[in-house]
């Protein structure tokens, strides 16, 4: 599969999706935030301490989340992942187009009430600007930098059981 095969109709980057089977970040932070507070004894304790938080629940979302064989992680829309609730797919292959925005019809009823609507708006005037060509390369790149498109934030989780080798930081000492 190539890097341009991840767009999906609605112009999101499927390799910039939290969801996506090659984007590790959110599991791996369910898996850290677990592992954090399993090491801290939090099950023993908590659930008797603070009434109104369920642990055994949260505690099981994240084991949910963490998970990389659960429907919450999509190979691509392209393969046949993502989807519902406010889908395009079936539209773009109506009209024979890989992006809803080529399409002669776009803006269209289908998406206005869409969460993506804006969104799409704004690719499509960045696609429009930039020619397709650079407009994937753009898009490729921001995801291969670990961008996730829903936040429009960089994620890069380092967990490491060693210190960074880098310089040493001196211990600040305070006057009296």
């Amino acid at each position: 599969m190539e890097p341009e095969d991840l767009i999906a109709y609605c112009s999101l980057n499927c390799g910039g999706c939290a969801r996506y089977q090659g984007f590790t970040a959110f599991r791996e932070v369910a898996r850290l935030v677990a592992e954090v507070v399993d090491s801290h004894g939090f099950q023993h304790w908590m659930p008797n301490a603070v009434k109104e938080f369920d642990y055994t629940e949260f505690r099981k979302g994240l084991g949910f989340f963490g998970r990389e064989d659960t429907w919450l992680v999509c190979q691509s829309c392209k393969a046949g992942g993502g989807g519902p609730p406010f889908c395009v797919r079936e539209c773009c292959k109506e009209h024979k187009v890989d992006l809803c925005f080529e399409c002669e019809e776009f803006p269209c009823d289908k998406i206005v009430d869409s969460p993506l609507h804006a969104m799409m708006i704004e690719h499509s005037k960045k696609y429009r600007k930039l020619g397709r060509k650079r407009w994937l390369q753009q898009s490729v790149e921001k995801a291969t930098q670990e961008f996730e498109f829903h936040t429009k934030k960089y994620y890069q989780i380092r967990v490491k059981e060693c210190p960074p080798t880098s310089k040493k930081r001196k211990p600040q000492m305070h006057a009296d």
